[in-house]
């Protein structure tokens, strides 16, 4: 098995791992192990992206890494440093997707900040001193969904996209609204989900652009050798 592939294992089992688990956090390096698919996924999109990708990719899984950190001790009591650190994920993210060219015609994607803000409306009286950052936050995220829906680049990466959307809408249910155990599941099974389809959608369709199934050659400085 190659290192791509060790990668993305590793990845998949921290993320089953913790979402089996969550419902003993916070426990001895329960913040660690929730970390870890976002900073390996970020290795591997360091070793199968071009700089141009794989620095935005980098920046915005570490600023996931990050929030799920601070989340890991509570949804509702690290929420704002959580809110924070998960819109320079966003930020990354749009970056990404809104520099690719519109594929889809805009009226497959206009009408999303709708919807962001009947759900804030209807959610918007049970929230506390947050809602602001909340509401912002959700147009990021809105954002950044439009975006890979515009780009249309595959089925993976709107898929991921969406899921993000679904899981983050959750936490806010779960958190103001209404709290269980299976809402937590579904939150740590869809936002998951949605970092891995987002990335290897991602590195798919790089690959199918460049015409390569290798990742891209990094120069180390060092001289040919014949």
């Amino acid at each position: 098995m190659n290192q791509s592939r060790w990668l993305l294992t590793g990845a998949f089992a921290c993320a089953v791992a913790y979402t089996l688990t969550e419902a003993w956090r916070p426990y001895p390096f329960s913040y660690l192990l929730k970390a870890l698919p976002a900073l390996l996924l970020a290795v591997y999109c360091h070793g199968q992206l071009p700089r141009r990708d794989s620095a935005p990719w980098a920046i915005a899984l570490l600023a996931a890494a990050i929030g799920d950190i601070f989340l890991d001790f509570g949804h509702y009591s690290h929420l704002h440093p959580g809110l924070a650190a998960f819109a320079v994920t966003q930020l990354g993210l749009c970056w990404l997707f809104w520099r690719r060219p519109a594929i889809r015609p805009p009226w497959q994607w206009l009408g999303m900040p709708v919807g962001t803000v009947i759900f804030l409306w209807l959610l918007w009286p049970f929230f506390d001193w947050r809602a602001p950052f909340i509401g912002l936050y959700s147009l990021l995220l809105t954002a950044m969904v439009m975006g890979a829906l515009r780009a249309n680049l595959n089925p993976a990466t709107q898929a991921g996209a969406v899921l993000f959307l679904l899981s983050d809408s959750l936490i806010a249910f779960d958190t103001f609204y209404w709290h269980s155990q299976p809402g937590m599941s579904a939150i740590f099974i869809s936002y998951f989900a949605a970092l891995g389809l987002l990335v290897t959608g991602w590195v798919s369709a790089h690959r199918n652009e460049t015409g390569t199934e290798r990742p891209p050659t990094r120069s180390t400085g060092a001289p040919a050798h014949r």
